[in-house]
């Protein structure tokens, strides 16, 4: 094990000798965080990939061109190692224990969410990293009915109503502190309900369900109301916005915070907008209400890095559809 002796006294300036210098990636064999390597890797980027239980299937044919690695944020000594051993100039933290596990088992996710997001900010201090991008979340505002219907901005007073959302508030106030106190660049992004194949957990993970089952011709159940509303974003989107924070091309982000934002959209209208595509889609709600706000004012992360989305509702599904057939495709064809 590397000792915290051998680590403190390498800066980056010291790494910087011989092989390039590398972005990291927590969680970049994830939903949201396959999509940021994909993005990076057609930049030109060198990448390492870390993960708690490292699955290759999201990235693809990208895999080969990225340097993969088990490891824990959790652990403070193993998120040194990453530094060092591969010339870390940036790193992106797209890991999460995400909102319904939070719940279930709150200790073990605020361990995760909490400690080891601050030990990646510290580790980044130790070692001299400024740029550090991290997912925050939309849950920290907490309950949509304080919004009254207006959309809501980086600058609105957040309440949150479940460790999940806690444990990202805290997380905000500690990147200031970090960016405040040590001149450090570490940006909060917060994605809204994220959609798109391949997600398998969370609190929304039905997101991907709405299109994969029907097309394996079987009803989806989906645990909230057809009139429920929520801030939607397709997964390229989000991407899209944790890669531009962090290729910023300045010394500091204009703001630490960004709403990454999307549409306002109910789950019926989404369920709709799958039928045009597999006509044949069935789904049973259960009218669990959705409490994140769904209407957003992300004209910030727009003015300050170029930011839009590209998928409305109607691109966003038949990507996603187009995309799951290709999937479904691939794995016939590894069965026979």
């Amino acid at each position: 094990m590397t000792t915290k002796g051998e680590i403190l006294w390498e800066s980056v300036e010291e790494r910087d000798k011989g092989d390039p210098m590398s972005i990291l990636v927590i969680g970049g064999m994830g939903f949201i965080g396959s999509r940021i390597v994909r993005s990076l890797i057609e930049l030109g980027e060198e990448v390492v990939v870390v993960g708690r239980q490292p699955t290759l299937h999201r990235l693809g044919e990208v895999a080969e061109k990225v340097r993969v690695v088990q490891g824990d944020k959790t652990n403070m000594d193993q998120v040194f190692d990453w530094i060092r051993t591969y010339k870390v100039e940036k790193m992106i933290d797209a890991s999460s224990e995400l909102e319904a596990e939070s719940e279930r088992v709150p200790y073990s996710a605020t361990k995760i969410n909490l400690i080891g997001t601050l030990n990646v900010f510290e580790a980044g201090r130790i070692m001299g990293i400024r740029r550090i991008v991290w997912a925050s979340s939309l849950a920290v505002y907490g309950d949509k009915k304080r919004a009254g219907g207006v959309p809501q901005n980086e600058d609105a007073l957040n309440h949150p109503v479940t460790v999940y959302g806690a444990c990202k508030t805290y997380g905000e106030f500690m990147a200031k502190l970090y960016n405040a106190r040590w001149d450090m660049d570490i940006v909060s992004l917060r994605p809204s309900s994220v959609y798109g194949p391949l997600r398998a957990s969370g609190a929304t993970s039905w997101l991907t369900d709405i299109v994969q089952l029907p097309l394996m011709s079987q009803v989806v159940d989906i645990p909230v109301g057809p009139d429920e509303t929520t801030n939607f974003c397709f997964v390229d989107d989000c991407a899209e916005a944790f890669v531009r924070s962090c290729q910023y091309n300045g010394h500091r982000l204009p703001h630490a915070v960004y709403y990454i934002g999307g549409f306002k959209a109910s789950i019926g209208e989404l369920m709709e907008e799958v039928k045009k595509h597999i006509p044949g889609a069935e789904a049973r709600y259960h009218g669990k209400p959705i409490y994140y706000i769904d209407q957003i004012d992300n004209s910030r992360i727009g003015e300050d890095l170029g930011f839009k989305l590209k998928y409305d509702l109607a691109a966003g599904v038949k990507e996603q559809v187009s995309r799951q057939r290709a999937l479904n495709k691939m794995r016939e064809k590894e069965r026979i």
